[in-house]
């Protein structure tokens, strides 16, 4: 500890010699003559120092403290707990013995280092229980978790112990290119060829229109299977679609088939893929895989109305096409003219109206159908103006500015993929008409416009809900060049697309005007939560929380769940849980007074069986991943040993950390109570002694 000041040494020097004169001034001529010198001298050097640390609080004086602390080695063990680890032959052990020995291990490591156990799968806890029940594996999600937990801290090594099969997330072994640590990996599963036919994968369309044959395929696999013959079923529900007999004419033969299939019904409907196991296999877990397939009635219908031919136009086409969701007209100079809009669901407008045409697209305001704009160079503003569209445009003279697009973090009418707000930014500029834009307080902005280097609020791509109908309206034109500024970063239009198609699907979704709404997503995997929303309406369509919302869940055997709702500002919110694979109906109830709603609805819980579609455990990434960073793969049996590895590295030690932080000597108790105690002894000598 120290006493630091920012003052001069004259500055200082100023202070003792303030109270050398005051105990100077008072003692030098004391009354008290009769007292012994030696008294006076005491009292003097008491005053002095008082008044002299007095003085040189004045100057602000700091106390600065050093502190060291000594950090020991972090080792991060790291344990698989998916269960294609337990499925191999050793699974007895694994299961029994080793998280026995971890625990051992964490105990041992504590005296010379500080053991952190985690486990992984499809998600990452503290701690290891040993119960090897998730559904996925994601290694790069465990090592990116610890790279960031752990940055600049003291990191002796890593231990991970799997059998290096990952279904979810990227390459492990990039992943932990830029560790600075040593990793230690412990080889678990099975790397032996066993019989096994399973299903690879599948490979088929979310959204199909029933009645219309569409493909699937299947990949798969036969391990040790020489002359031995299976058959492949495909089901919709309990009725078989396909059935074909496949032979292995090799020990791993492997091969990939498409059937066309012509499913019925409507809705979301469950289909099984199955392989008849065979004597002898490994596994029966991954013989079949079940996958859901919307059956939609028909086709939307979408309509480009342009003046002039813009590469836009091919643009959305192309964007909308892409899903097997939307059918697109297109109609150009003098077929828009008699154009009717019955029969279409979204009517989108390229610069129409325009400056080149007399075409009047006031008939569409009044048709109640959805309807695009896409404003530009040729479009006629002040016709759109009198649209009452939602937006205007007002300007002297009328020009034309680059805008670049900019995300709204507030927009929330539909879901955006993630990585949209950093790279949208990016995006090349749209010509968008520079003048005054007014609009109704309901519209929501997607993108607002940045001109130069200034983000403004006013809006890009403007989207106003209504009651019966929505207009959307797009300020600015060459869309084109976004489309293809995602396939030049992406290699792909998947981001342009979902853009465009979300946007679309917006404008086409009829506004739900029942005063209860409930939101359930229709399917649901087995290892996520069911997540209910709901909201309650007065007759003047105003969100409401009073009443009370309850919902019973009903599986297939007629056994029910009972839930009451939360409530919070944005409505009722309920998180059910983790239901086991299979059909659940719900009936939901609103109820409060002589208000009594009741909505009913059902969704789907798939199973996740990916765990058991690869049991052959990947011990090379394993072994290389423990090689590029000084470490060792070692076997599940000689846990033990890393402790001996670990502790004879001298590049695995412990840390000195030194901090040092300020205080206001001013505050400080010590010093005032020195103070006080010069002040107090002076006082009462100078009293007794009658000075």
């Amino acid at each position: 500890m120290a006493i630091i000041t920012e003052s001069s040494v004259w500055l200082i020097l100023l202070c003792f010699l303030v109270g050398a004169v005051y105990s100077a001034v008072l003692y030098y001529r004391s009354p008290g003559r009769d007292n012994p010198r030696w008294l006076l001298i005491l009292l003097s050097i008491f005053r002095f120092l008082s008044v002299t640390a007095i003085s040189f609080l004045l100057t602000s004086p700091l106390i600065k403290t050093v502190e060291e602390s000594v950090q020991k080695p972090i080792i991060i063990i790291g344990m698989d707990n998916s269960s294609s680890v337990a499925m191999g032959r050793d699974s007895l052990f694994i299961r029994d013995t080793l998280p026995g020995r971890i625990k051992d291990l964490c105990e041992k490591m504590n005296k010379k280092f500080q053991p952190e156990l985690f486990s992984f799968g499809e998600k990452i806890s503290r701690g290891f229980d040993g119960k090897y029940d998730e559904k996925e594996t994601d290694i790069s999600a465990f090592l990116k978790e610890i790279s960031e937990r752990y940055y600049n801290r003291n990191v002796g090594a890593l231990i991970i112990a799997t059998d290096g099969i990952y279904n979810s997330g990227a390459d492990p072994f990039y992943t932990s290119g830029h560790f600075n640590f040593p990793v230690y990996t412990v080889a678990l599963g099975d790397t032996n060829l066993r019989k096994d036919i399973y299903i690879q994968q599948l490979r088929y369309n979310k959204r199909v229109f029933s009645g219309s044959p569409y493909p699937v395929w299947v990949n798969f696999e036969m391990d040790k299977a020489m002359g031995i013959a299976t058959t492949l079923i495909i089901k919709q529900g309990e009725k078989t679609l396909v059935t074909k007999e496949i032979r292995a004419t090799s020990d791993k033969y492997s091969g990939k088939t498409e059937f066309l299939l012509e499913p019925t019904g409507s809705g979301i409907q469950k289909f099984s893929v199955i392989l008849t196991p065979v004597d002898g296999e490994a596994s029966g877990l991954n013989n079949s895989q079940e996958f859901f397939v919307e059956l939609l009635e028909a086709k939307e219908k979408v309509a480009i109305l342009y003046d002039l031919y813009h590469p836009d136009v091919n643009a959305i086409r192309q964007a909308l096409e892409q899903s097997e969701r939307y059918e697109v007209d297109l109609f150009g100079p003098g077929e828009i003219s008699g154009f009717s809009p019955g029969k279409y669901d979204l009517i989108i407008l390229d610069q129409v109206p325009s400056i080149i045409s007399d075409f009047d697209p006031g008939p569409l305001m009044k048709s109640g159908r959805s309807l695009l704009f896409i404003l530009g160079s040729q479009s006629d503003i002040n016709a759109f103006n009198r649209m009452n569209a939602g937006l205007v445009i007002s300007s002297n003279k009328l020009s034309f500015t680059e805008a670049r697009p900019v995300l709204n973090p507030d927009f929330s009418l539909f879901s955006l993929p993630a990585d949209l707000k950093e790279s949208a930014g990016d995006w090349p500029p749209l010509l968008s008409a520079f003048g005054l834009y007014q609009y109704g307080p309901m519209a929501n902005k997607l993108f607002v416009q940045k001109i130069g280097s200034a983000e403004t609020n006013i809006p890009l791509v403007l989207l106003n809900p209504g009651p019966d109908r929505k207009i959307g309206i797009i300020a600015g034109e060459n869309l084109w060049r976004w489309r293809l500024y995602d396939y030049f970063i992406h290699a792909n239009f998947d981001l342009f697309d979902e853009v465009i198609t979300k946007t679309v699907q917006y404008l086409m979704v009829k506004e739900d005007r029942s005063f209860f709404r409930v939101n359930v997503n229709p399917t649901v995997r087995e290892n996520e939560d069911i997540r209910i929303d709901a909201e309650v309406f007065n007759a003047s369509y105003e969100r409401i929380t009073e009443p009370e919302v309850t919902i019973t869940i009903e599986n297939e055997e007629k056994k029910s769940f009972p839930f009451t709702f939360g409530k919070s500002e944005a409505g009722y919110f309920l998180n059910a849980g983790h239901f086991p694979p299979g059909t659940y109906s719900y009936v939901a109830n609103a109820g409060s007074g002589n208000l009594n709603y009741t909505r009913k609805g059902s969704f789907i819980v798939i199973p996740v069986n990916i765990e058991s579609l690869r049991l052959i455990a990947d011990h090379g990434l394993l072994l290389r991943m423990a090689a590029a960073h000084d470490g060792k793969m070692i076997q599940p049996r000689n846990t033990d040993s890393l402790l001996k590895l670990i502790g004879e590295r001298e590049d695995i030690h412990s840390v000195t950390y030194t901090s040092g932080h300020f205080s206001d000597l001013v505050g400080n108790k010590w010093f005032f109570l020195l103070i006080l105690t010069l002040l107090t002894v002076e006082w009462f000598i100078r009293k007794r002694n009658g000075i």
